[in-house]
């Protein structure tokens, strides 16, 4: 399942910073929204765009296919 995730500062919610496209649950598991959050806090540390405390992140509903 692909969701659309967005990353932003959380004293900035409205600036979207940098937006990943997740891909989770290939392996027949059911993600949550939580889980597609945390992965996109984990590739924007990967990526070293800001330091985690600073990020919060928007789950896109929508699935992609």
């Amino acid at each position: 399942m692909k969701r659309i995730v967005d990353i932003y500062r959380k004293h900035q919610p409205n600036q979207v910073l940098w937006t990943y496209i997740v891909n989770l649950g290939g392996d027949g598991s059911h993600p949550s929204i939580e889980d597609f959050r945390q992965e996109g806090l984990t590739l924007a540390a990967i990526d070293c765009r800001a330091s985690l405390e600073e990020l919060d992140t928007a789950v896109h509903l929508e699935i992609l296919r």
